[in-house]
């Protein structure tokens, strides 16, 4: 049975009946470190001579932390019947971080569940199959979002400096796997981390040149 159709937009309150056999969870919402970024590689269609050909457009995509709203927790309390987490969302900024609030970007499900509401993102599909509850998660779609994240400023493209940090780890990680490359599956993993760093060298560059417009792809 898939449950889509019975998950809300948050609100304080769910307004559906119909409850999926899950334990009830804490509401959260996202927030990004600007230190933590991905490797995504896009490829686009271009025409050269009259001829089109796939380009590869790597990019770095920014990794975001589920934050969790737990009364007791991180400063977040409980006031007649709502949450307030804005201590530890102030905290997060003091530090850097960025929050994307679920009510302003719309990326928050909730569904009544067993003693309370389950809470997951629009990009999660939950379906019974059985006893079991399945989530399935649609990595394109979120991927787009966070796009839009950058395209749009809501956050800032990776500091140069973050960036040439990020290829010192992994450099040292490359390291530590050459001395065991004799090992096929070792040897497999160096290849694909060796490519992995030529293609996020290339997203820096990209970055340098063009900065925001780094991520506009069409």
């Amino acid at each position: 049975m898939d449950y889509t159709n019975f998950s809300q937009p948050w609100e304080e309150k769910a307004q559906t009946t119909t409850r999926i056999p899950v334990r009830a969870n804490s509401r959260f919402f996202f927030a990004h470190n600007p230190e933590n970024w991905e490797l995504k590689v896009y490829t686009s269609q271009t025409s050269d001579e009259g001829k089109r050909k796939k380009v590869s457009i790597p990019v770095l995509l920014p990794v975001l932390s589920s934050i969790s709203e737990t009364p007791g927790v991180n400063g977040t309390r409980a006031v007649g019947g709502r949450l307030d987490s804005s201590l530890m969302r102030t905290n997060l900024r003091d530090k850097g971080w960025t929050i994307l609030d679920a009510s302003e970007e719309g990326y928050l499900r909730v569904f009544p569940a067993h003693k309370g509401n389950y809470y997951t993102s629009k990009w999660i599909r939950v379906e019974k199959v059985g006893r079991r509850i399945i989530e399935h998660f649609d990595q394109d779609s979120y991927d787009e979002w966070r796009l839009s994240l950058m395209t749009s400023g809501k956050i800032q493209v990776p500091h140069t400096k973050i960036a040439s940090l990020r290829l010192i780890a992994m450099n040292r990680a490359l390291a530590r796997m050459e001395r065991d490359q004799h090992i096929p599956e070792v040897m497999n993993r160096l290849k694909s981390k060796q490519d992995e760093l030529t293609q996020t060298k290339k997203a820096i560059a990209r970055i340098e040149k063009l900065g925001r417009l780094a991520y506009e792809l069409r």
